[in-house]
C-alpha cells in the first residue's frame, strides 16, 4: 500500500512540475512578445537612449548626413525632416525623426513618407532605410562610430 501511495504522490508531483514549467515558459514568451513588436507597429521604429537630448539630436543629424540625406532641423521642437539627396541610390524615402525626453530617457521615433505621391507601397519596403538609420545611430551612440 505504501508503494502505491508513493507512486501516486510522485505522479502528482511530476505533473505539477511539468505544469509549472509550462506556465513559466508561457509567461516568458508573453513577456518577450510584449517587449518586441511587429513590423507594422510604429513602436518598432523607435529607440530610447540614456544620453543628453542635444547629444542624441547631433548624432541623428550626423547619421542622416553621412547617409546622404538633406536635413531640416527644428532643435527646439525635436523634429528632423530628412530627404534623400538626388545622388542617393537604393531606397528613396523621406524620414521624419522626432526626438523627445521621456522619463529620464531620450526617445527617437522615425516615420517614413514616400517621395512619390499616391505610392501604395508596403510599409515593409520602407523598413530597410529606417532599420539602417537606427543601426548606424546605435553604433554612434555606443561610441563605436564617429
Amino acid at each position: 500500500m505504501s508503494s502505491r501511495y508513493a507512486a501516486m504522490k510522485f505522479s502528482w508531483y511530476d505533473r505539477a512540475m511539468k505544469a509549472s514549467h509550462t506556465f513559466l515558459c508561457l509567461g516568458a514568451l508573453l513577456f518577450l512578445s510584449s517587449c518586441t513588436s511587429g513590423g507594422d507597429s510604429s513602436s518598432s521604429w523607435s529607440r530610447s537612449y540614456f544620453a543628453p537630448r542635444d547629444k542624441v539630436i547631433d548624432a541623428v543629424v550626423d547619421v542622416l548626413e553621412d547617409e546622404d540625406y538633406l536635413v531640416n532641423l527644428n532643435r527646439n521642437g525635436g523634429r528632423i525632416d530628412a530627404q534623400p539627396s538626388r545622388g542617393k541610390t537604393g531606397r528613396r524615402v523621406n524620414l521624419t525623426i522626432r526626438v523627445e525626453e521621456k522619463k529620464g530617457r531620450v526617445q527617437v521615433d522615425a516615420q517614413t513618407r514616400s517621395q512619390m505621391d499616391g505610392d501604395m507601397r508596403s510599409r515593409q519596403l520602407d523598413e530597410a532605410p529606417v532599420l539602417e538609420f537606427f543601426h548606424e545611430l546605435d553604433l554612434r551612440m555606443q561610441g563605436i562610430r564617429d
